[in-house]
């Protein structure tokens, strides 16, 4: 119910600092309760009308009033099970989230929706270190935000199979800046998109998916592709919940939770892409006909009620029988709501993005968000020409003509049957073409398939050090052994660009890097010397380097990396003094070979002293991992 925030400043910190401003309260302000079943439909209705057919974050009060009806709630009651946890407020320093590790470990958790690291500073981002510190990083949980989240945390999070929830608009209005999810796509997290709420968010995942493509656009330079995007807001989500087996895609045997479009573009995905609040042609979810074109509905359902935007119409049943409090209609819950927010100091949120010329307006001259860009989604996105139908004029519904969808040339089928008996597209790209392997085991042009790669390696989420021990040569070691430190002799630049602290006084900085081969290949490993021939898990210490500087290695390897700082008085022991030269009556005399002796395992009983009350304080040493990764 609440419209997007015209904050008006120059943003904050981080998630706290927001939630206790003054003007926070009055943005808030609609006069109605967020929480009863009129706003909560209402809140569900905006996101059908702009493709959703599952929302996370409902309210916890009055559930029996729409948790049946309209979207699906991710966190509540869905396909016989209710093991989807949340958690909004902050992560202190001594919770324990046994129940996530009781469901972690019994393998009946599904997913773990947590608000983390929202923010741009540090203390944002050491709410992660908390995460780990209490066995709680686990790979059912899907991060909301993780704004202030930097590459090593974004690796640890990979490494454990976690996802990420994007709300870039969001960030962007709120701290002027968003999550680094080139990164996070680097380093194997799941992707999701999504809005956050109403006061700082898009009104669904299609409009957010408008920033998170202006983003990759014009500041990544194109890390995603449209496929990607589109996953992002759907198929990621449900193979991350743990909905895979009930819906999520088009299959027989499946719930039908599935969204229509207008086609107006030749590539499906970017057609999703672009896809706005006219182009939605129909919302079914659990094979209900909820929303869509009027005459379209008209033939699905015979209790429809017009629903009207700027310049075109849609239709929808929001009604149902035998769940409390839902024979309001669309028209009398509409009516109830505006009732309640007269004489409010903020608006109702508008249904639609097209035509809410004040969501436009607040994101056009909100310093955060544009922070020296120059945001345009209504020219990049909404500024389209309708038929006096509602339509596009360059889509087929309003007769444009049949589109061209068909794919590159490059000697494939579009037959799916032709590919393989069960209709899958085996390659994962969106069509069906010579790469696909048929049910025989071969690709569909001939030809044997490719081998399947090696499991990798599993790395550790926070690495074991060792060090200094005075060597800074390049070495074999393995993964259980971890990262040797040395005095650290990368460069301030490096340095810089790996987030290391400035070097304290009285201390010294020690760092080192190992270099991980993760599938077989023929290629070396470059640092220092040519290290060739190595097999999967193997791996080369590389001391005194971060992994920026710490050589070349191929795709196949992947770089680690730790820093420490200790005492400059214990930086390590020094080379042992050179003996007193003897008189040359010993070497003449009979007790010379009984010296001899003595002095040998006097050395040996030194040196094996020495060597255990290093390892002892170096074992002591705190290290911090910062893990980059080629």
């Amino acid at each position: 119910l609440i419209p997007l925030w015209d904050h008006g400043t120059d943003g904050w910190d981080n998630r706290y600092q927001w939630q206790s401003y003054s003007g926070y309260s009055d943005a808030k302000d609609i006069g109605c309760s967020l929480y009863d079943s009129s706003a909560m439909r209402f809140a569900e209705l905006r996101a059908v009308a702009g493709g959703n057919t599952a929302l996370q974050g409902s309210s916890t009060s009055h559930t029996d009033t729409f948790e049946t009806m309209l979207a699906r709630n991710i966190e509540l009651y869905n396909f016989g099970k209710d093991y989807i946890h949340t958690k909004v407020t902050e992560l202190e320093s001594d919770y324990s989230g046994q129940h996530i590790k009781d469901g972690n470990s019994s393998g009946d958790l599904d997913a773990w929706f947590l608000h983390l690291a929202e923010g741009v500073d540090e203390s944002s981002r050491a709410e992660f270190d908390i995460l780990v510190s209490n066995d709680l990083l686990v790979g059912e949980v899907v991060i909301i935000h993780g704004t202030a989240l930097t590459q090593p945390e974004l690796s640890a999070l990979g490494d454990v199979g976690g996802s990420l929830a994007w709300s870039p608009t969001s960030n962007l209005l709120l701290y002027g800046d968003t999550t680094d999810i080139a990164t996070a796509k680097a380093e194997g997290v799941n992707i999701m998109i999504g809005p956050d709420w109403a006061p700082s968010g898009s009104k669904s995942s299609m409009h957010e998916l408008k920033t998170a493509d202006w983003w990759d656009d014009n500041v990544l330079g194109d890390v995603f592709t449209d496929y990607e995007l589109v996953q992002a807001i759907t198929t990621n989500i449900v193979d991350a919940i743990g909905w895979s087996e009930h819906t999520g895609r088009i299959q027989e045997g499946l719930a039908a939770d599935l969204v229509v479009l207008d086609t107006f573009r030749s590539d499906p995905y970017r057609n999703v892409v672009d896809a706005i609040d006219p182009d939605v042609r129909l919302v079914v979810v659990g094979g209900l006909a909820i929303y869509g074109d009027v005459d379209i509905m008209q033939a699905m359902d015979d209790e429809i009620e017009i629903i009207q935007g700027v310049g075109f119409t849609k239709a929808a049943d929001i009604t149902y029988d035998g769940v409390p409090e839902a024979q309001q209609t669309y028209a009398e819950m509409l009516t109830a709501l505006q009732e309640c927010n007269q004489g409010a100091g903020v608006p109702i949120e508008y249904l639609f993005t097209l035509g809410d010329e004040r969501y436009f307006d607040v994101l056009n001259n909100s310093l955060t968000f544009q922070s020296g860009r120059t945001i345009d989604l209504w020219g990049d996105y909404y500024d389209v020409e309708l038929n006096e139908d509602g339509h596009r004029v360059d889509g087929t519904v309003a007769g444009a003509g049949p589109i061209d969808t068909t794919p590159p040339s490059n000697g494939g089928s579009e037959d799916t049957e032709t590919a393989c008996s069960d209709g899958v597209d085996n390659d994962g790209d969106p069509y069906v073409d010579c790469d696909d392997y048929d049910c025989s085991g071969t690709t569909v042009c001939g030809g044997e398939p490719e081998p399947e790669p090696e499991p990798e390696p599993e790395l550790p989420v926070l690495w074991t050090t060792y060090g200094p021990r005075g060597g800074t040569v390049p070495h074999l070691t393995t993964i259980d052994e971890g990262i040797h430190l040395e005095v650290c002799e990368s460069s301030e630049t490096t340095l810089l660009g790996a987030n290391v602290p400035t070097t304290p006084a009285s201390k010294i900085l020690l760092c080192g890097a190992i270099i991980i081969v993760m599938q077989p290949t023929d290629e070396c490993i470059e640092a220092g010397g040519s290290f060739c021939n190595l097999e999967v898990a193997e791996a080369i210490a590389v001391p005194a380097h971060l992994c920026s500087d710490a050589g070349s290695y191929s795709d196949e390897m992947t770089c680690r990396a730790a820093w420490s700082f200790i005492d400059a008085e214990d930086e390590g022991p020094g080379p042992e003094p050179e003996p007193e030269p003897e008189d040359e009556s010993w070497m003449d005399g009979p007790l010379y070979w009984v010296a001899i002796f003595i002095a040998l395992a006097v050395i040996v009983g030194s040196v094996g002293i020495v060597n255990s009350n290093l390892r002892s304080r170096v074992n002591s040493e705190p290290s911090v991992l910062i893990s980059e990764e080629e």
